[in-house]
Parts: C-alpha cells; structure tokens; sequence
C-alpha cells in the first residue's frame, strides 16, 4: 500500500493567492481614520450638559467620559459615552438613564439600563 506523502500541499499552494487576497480585502475594509475623534470631547460635555438643562434637571452632572471607536465589523458609530452622576428614571417604564452617547456629528441617544 502506497502513500502519498505530499497529500494536500499542492491544494494549499494553489489556495495562496485567495488567502492573500481575502487578507488584502479584509484590511482593505478596516476604518482607516484610527486617531483623534472628530467631535471634541468639550462639545459632548456641553451637548450632555445642554440636555440636562433643558429637561431642567440640575440635581446631576457628569462624571465620567469615553471616546468609543466604531466596531470593525459594524455596530455602533464612534460616540463620546458621558455617564450621569445618579441615575434618572427613563421615558420606558422600570428603566433608568445612566447617560448619553454623542455621536461625531453631535447627535445624541440616552443610555439606559
């Protein structure tokens, strides 16, 4: 009984071109503006702020701020994620607004749990 030693290496080598390319595709794709948001971290504080005011809360502030990058494969947008002080009873009955999340071009949603 005979065995071929070479048994799949010939199919890997034909198969080189595709990975590459599938590789290039991929990095090709990548969000490529990796840096410095394009919305001030100083601008969301005052839209976070800005909100506040005009729903005429003033027993919260702001505590906390991260700039979230987009995802590779999609989901959300880069935003500045700002966090309340305390927790403020949200529009959707049992839940709470813990803050919002700004996105880049100065768009907002609340952040709830």
């Amino acid at each position: 009984m005979d065995v071929d030693a070479s048994g799949g290496g010939d199919s890997l080598q034909v198969m080189k071109p595709q990975i590459l390319a599938l590789f290039l595709l991929v990095f090709a794709i990548l969000p490529t503006h990796a840096g410095a948001p394009t919305l001030k971290a100083a601008e969301a504080a005052a839209i976070a702020q800005g909100d506040l005011e005009n729903r005429q809360i003033t027993d919260v502030h702001i505590v906390e701020m991260r700039f979230k990058e987009a995802g590779l494969l999609g989901g959300e947008p880069d935003h500045w994620e700002v966090m309340w002080s305390k927790e403020i009873p949200a529009q959707t009955e049992g839940r709470k607004e813990i803050g919002l999340k700004v996105k880049m071009d100065g768009t907002y949603s609340r952040s709830v749990r």
